[in-house]
């Protein structure tokens, strides 16, 4: 009995050792949202960002409440993007995506495809919660 016991606080102890990034608060939390400015076009990411390989990984959801909503990493210079990479596009009515990919990009933001000018803030990765 006492060697189950044992066990069995050992497995726990090691388990609460072995937190992860995100449950140790080094993880970035980032919400984006999208709109259009009629209800042509909404949408929303939820994103946890961490350092990874000289990079980010990014993990989350991303979701189009109506249109399609696209996430992008890129490149910001005072308060402008260019270049970059599209992450995920999700297009429907309450339709919800997993977001799991690594960048090397510096920043993200979530656009609403109707046309320039209806995309979230720019957000600058930084993979860690301060």
């Amino acid at each position: 009995m006492r060697k189950h016991l044992f066990t069995a606080q050992t497995g726990a102890a090691l388990a609460a050792g072995a937190t992860s990034a995100a449950a140790m608060g080094q993880y970035q939390a980032v919400s984006l949202d999208a709109a259009s400015g009629d209800p042509a076009v909404t949408g929303h990411a939820q994103l946890d960002v961490t350092r990874a390989h000289g990079g980010f990984r990014i993990l989350g959801t991303v979701t189009s409440f109506s249109g399609c909503v696209s996430l992008k990493v890129v490149q910001a210079h005072f308060g402008l993007y260019f270049g970059g990479d599209q992450i995920v596009r999700v297009c429907g009515t309450n339709r919800k995506v997993p977001v799991d990919a690594f960048t090397h990009h510096s920043d993200v933001v979530l656009t609403a495809d109707i046309g320039p000018g209806f995309d979230s803030p720019i957000t600058k990765l930084t993979g860690t919660g301060g």
